[in-house]
């Protein structure tokens, strides 16, 4: 038997960094990143809307047959992921939302036969494979896992000293 992480156990397991974000100072929630930038909760309510997108906009019409996939509005999605992360919702809602989703598709996932996972769809001219367009999300994951810690790593360490 394997001892190896499958991917659909690498996706869920991005939960485990979610999770930890429960305990960073309430302060640093809504603080930007950077100017110009998102917060960490808008961050985590960003995942949440995507996740929720994956699943009733891609997962569950593919399984039901659908070939009509609609393109995301990208711009509209996140801003009302920034408007949720702002709009009063705890970090603890916000959170437990996304996980809860991350959760729901790995087990949809972990549920279909490998020919399902493997199976060519196509998004506008693009065909790919679900097991690829989950993958695939796995980069988005860690850049924005790389932000949010080089943010409280900078907090953490307090202001920079000039030379």
């Amino acid at each position: 038997m394997k001892n190896e992480v499958t991917w659909i156990e690498k996706y869920e397991q991005f939960n485990v960094f979610v999770i930890s974000l429960k305990d960073i100072p309430a302060d640093l929630w809504l603080c930007p990143i950077k100017e110009g930038k998102w917060s960490i909760g808008e961050i985590v309510s960003h995942f949440y809307y995507w996740e929720k997108f994956i699943l009733e906009e891609r997962l569950q019409k593919f399984l039901s047959g659908e070939k009509d996939f609609v393109k995301p509005d990208v711009e509209l999605m996140n801003q009302a992921a920034s408007e949720f992360a702002k709009s009063g919702a705890s970090r603890e809602t916000i959170i437990n939302l996304f996980t809860e989703s991350r959760s729901q598709i790995a087990a949809l996932l972990t549920s279909l036969p490998a020919e399902v996972l493997d199976c060519e769809i196509s998004f506008g001219s693009n065909p790919i494979t679900i097991r690829k367009y989950i993958i695939g999300f796995e980069e988005h994951d860690q850049h924005h896992k790389r932000q949010i810690e080089e943010f409280l790593q900078e907090k953490a360490s307090g202001p920079k000293q000039l030379p």
